[in-house]
């Protein structure tokens, strides 16, 4: 099997004619950790009968009573790409998966001038997270989105805790994969570090056991990376680095699992 369908096959297989929802609730967040909004959001997928045509539809319910809706078609002979899949909503990112649990949207070059960021998901059985972490046309970190979702129903769990510690001994499968979708992998025992970028990056804790390890500004001319980790159970930790070069082009995501030995 080529990398290009396995990416596809890794966001797009288990996806059937009669569809999948996701059922969330979005909060956004400022620099500051403030919560800016949040609201009820719903994003259903549904294929035709060979999975070569994906369609998205995402119905929001806003605090004050109102709705909206917005829909997608991702046609795979157009979308599929060498460097991941693209998607109507934005030309300039890409869709990547390392597995069918760990997945990305995120823009590919950093160009100055244009708005810059990802949302990586973390999913768990029928749970799932995802963090988008958003730069303004001037590369100055923006807003932090953060999406809590079930399968077919909403969360009916309140968000856990800040995760300020995490000890222990733990073995870390760990993934990578370069831009163009060729995955290496390796494992090893480990400790967690919380801030992996050696105090580069600023470190942000959210509710639900969420950690972002960040730049407070992104540049051409310096090499950066933006890290997500998430507690999704007790005992194991997920996180997601994506790396770019200092032209600004995305060279690495790398994906992490951490299982508690002790």
């Amino acid at each position: 099997m080529n990398l290009q369908e396995q990416n596809w096959i890794n966001l797009f297989g288990d996806i059937s004619p009669e569809g999948t929802a996701w059922y969330g609730i979005w909060t956004r967040y400022s620099p500051e950790l403030e919560v800016i909004k949040s609201f009820q959001g719903i994003r259903k997928f549904w294929a035709n009968e060979d999975k070569t045509v994906i369609n998205q539809q995402n119905n929001y319910t806003y605090a004050d009573g109102s709705t909206e809706e917005k829909q997608w078609q991702i046609e795979k002979e157009i979308a599929n790409q060498p460097d991941g899949v693209t998607h109507s909503a934005s030309e300039s990112m890409r869709v990547l998966s390392l597995s069918e649990e760990a997945k990305i949207w995120m823009c590919i070059e950093l160009k100055i001038g244009n708005p810059f960021g990802c949302e990586l998901f973390f999913q768990y059985q029928n749970f799932r997270t995802s963090i988008g972490v958003v730069y303004g046309e001037n590369g100055a970190l923006e807003r932090f989105l953060e999406t809590r979702e079930h399968l077919n129903s909403y969360p009916d769990q309140k968000p856990g805790e800040e995760l300020k510690n995490i000890p222990g001994n733990w073995v870390v499968k760990k993934e990578s994969m370069t831009p163009d979708l060729q995955i290496s992998q390796e494992a090893e025992l480990t400790e967690i570090e919380l801030d992996p970028t050696a105090g580069k990056n600023q470190t942000f804790f959210l509710p639900d056991g969420i950690v972002i390890n960040v730049p407070e500004t992104v540049k051409i001319g310096e090499e950066f990376e933006l890290v997500v980790g998430k507690m999704v159970i007790e005992n194991k930790y997920k996180r997601m680095t994506v790396k770019y070069n200092q032209d600004g082009k995305f060279i690495q995501l790398i994906s992490e699992v951490f299982d508690r030995k002790d």
